[in-house]
């Protein structure tokens, strides 16, 4: 079989690849990361590095790019195998995420456990997209200091389902995703204890907070089981041991705890939400919703807890959207129109040109389109002087223009992202109603919305209202809680009574399937509506 050389700029790394090995695959074999929402199959259209020489754009890459794209040698790495010696330009570098890792937590005493001093431990968040880990003196549980990066397995699909269907085509490719992001806790509890000057031997606790899929593949487990119906998990109790044994390099001989799992799309991580905001004191009814890939939702009815996962997708993470984009560096993080016919009032992560929408400014763009009448309160968009009819996906709204904010390339918001945006905020509405339901309370007992989460954070809780995002709350009554489940996680990592609360709570909440509920479909249809929803 012949072989040659691919070159990945700018990192100028190269790497030697057989004629049956795409790109994408040998870009996933030397470490480095493109984004791949869809895991390699196709259809996304995310994968995207410049060719030298260009081969022949495929039929999927003529749906998909567009032609100046194609023109310049734009294609996608998981559509082509090189038959020559080839360079491949990675366009802009990952290591400008913005990763959220403050985060709020209940003021209700803790206490670390006794017998700890000169101990110190590493507090993880393993979430789909991003991996934070924060350094902690065990004998007063004080914060040293917090490293974060993306999670090295998005460049085996940015979703769960994306990464479990990988994960069930052998063995290899289970291991392999367990190996990523173990190395990837390693290096960042390296960096915490070198930043920090602490011993990597004083670690005595590593603790993990994850999503149930983030938990079956960092322990190696086979996540078939959450792939298909009725999506039980493999293991949901806690689960501890040490470094050695699960294969942490940086911590050998600290005891690892990974916290437990409630069901197959909701995890330790929203058990950390839960016990961070204390949610099973409150006295009042308050509703606590972390927005991703699937959104998690909580409701306490007086401290009696009722739950749900709600399969959002990743629209308002940008994957689906057309030009969706993380939380970095060229991002639009929020979008004002002024009057419907002049281009928007923008604001762009780090104040050069734009390259893309992240998920604020997705809601706010949206919002903005209903507030000024250019889509309806059914999602369809309305011809105006910047909803063109000029490309492949139909009507289009113009966010920026060629030449606008010193952008060489049009960036769109088409009528198929203002449909994704409804199927997100239609799944978080109707869990957040069918949980209102059972537990019988409506939107005027609601004193609280905690908002958890890099999008929470971020999004204006107006444009989330607008568009009947959240039950019609005051606005005041939307807080952002930043790294909710960070700060549960710190909790478990210094107090032994934290970790037997969770596991407590883990048995005692009330879980509910979307999918099996006698309305949901009914429930849904109605919450794709752009509208405040009101009982």
């Amino acid at each position: 079989m012949r072989e040659h050389i691919l070159v990945l700029e700018p990192s100028g790394l190269r790497i030697v690849i057989n004629e049956q090995t795409t790109i994408l695959e040998a870009i996933r074999m030397i470490g480095l990361q493109v984004s791949s929402e869809c895991g390699g199959r196709g259809t996304c259209g995310k994968c995207r590095v410049i060719l030298n020489p260009a081969p022949d754009p495929t039929q999927v890459e003529t749906q998909l790019l567009g032609k100046h794209d194609i023109d310049v040698g734009v294609r996608l790495a998981c559509q082509h195998r090189i038959s020559s010696d080839t360079r491949a330009v990675i366009p802009h570098s990952s290591t400008t995420a913005k990763i959220l890792t403050r985060g709020v937590s209940s003021t209700s005493e803790l206490l670390p456990d006794e017998g700890h001093e000169g101990e110190f431990g590493i507090a993880v968040d393993l979430g789909t997209t991003t991996v934070v880990a924060y350094l902690l003196d065990l004998s007063n549980g004080d914060q040293i200091a917090n490293s974060a990066d993306l999670n090295p397995q998005v460049v085996f699909g940015e979703d769960v389902m994306s990464r479990i269907a990988y994960a069930m085509k052998d063995e290899k490719g289970r291991t392999l995703l367990k190996q990523k992001v173990l190395e990837k806790i390693d290096e960042l509890s390296v960096l915490l204890c070198s930043t920090s000057e602490v011993p990597s031997g004083n670690l005595s606790r590593l603790v993990v907070v994850g999503n149930t899929a983030m938990h079956h593949l960092a322990l190696g487990l086979n996540p078939s089981s959450l792939g298909l119906a009725p999506y039980e998990p493999q293991m949901r109790d806690a689960f501890t041991s040490n470094g050695r044994e699960i294969g942490l390099k940086s911590v050998p001989d600290a005891e690892v705890y990974f916290a437990p799992n409630v069901a197959g799309f909701v995890g330790g991580d929203t058990l950390a939400f839960i016990l961070s905001q204390r949610l099973d004191l409150v006295d009042d009814v308050v509703l606590g919703i972390d927005i991703g890939t699937n959104g998690e939702i909580v409701l306490s009815k007086r401290g009696e807890l009722f739950c749900c996962s709600a399969a959002a997708g990743s629209a308002f993470e940008g994957a689906t959207i057309s030009h969706g984009m993380r939380g970095q560096d060229g991002a639009i993080e929020h979008l004002t129109i002024r009057e419907s016919d002049n281009a928007p009032e923008i604001s762009v992560i780090g104040g050069g040109a734009p390259r893309g929408l992240c998920g604020s400014a997705i809601v706010d763009t949206v919002a903005e389109l209903l507030r000024n009448g250019l889509i309806d309160a059914g999602g369809r968009m309305k011809a105006s002087a910047r909803v063109v009819d000029d490309t492949k996906a139909g009507l289009a709204y113009i966010v920026v223009g060629v030449g606008e904010h010193a952008s060489k390339s049009r960036i769109m918001f088409t009528q198929r992202d203002v449909r994704q945006v409804q199927l997100a905020k239609g799944a978080i509405l109707a869990g957040t109603q069918i949980l209102m339901q059972v537990a019988n309370v409506c939107t005027e007992d609601i004193k609280a919305i905690y908002l958890a989460g890099a999008f929470g954070n971020y999004i204006d809780p107006s444009s989330a209202l607008r568009i009947g995002l959240f039950p019609p709350v005051d606005l005041e009554r939307i807080i952002p809680v930043g790294n909710a489940a960070g700060e549960g996680a710190k909790r478990l990592l210094v107090s032994r009574k934290s970790r037997e609360l969770v596991e407590q709570l883990r048995r005692e909440i009330n879980y509910y399937e979307l999918a099996t509920h006698d309305n949901f479909a009914d429930v849904f249809a109605q919450a794709t509506i752009l509208e405040s929803a009101r009982d």
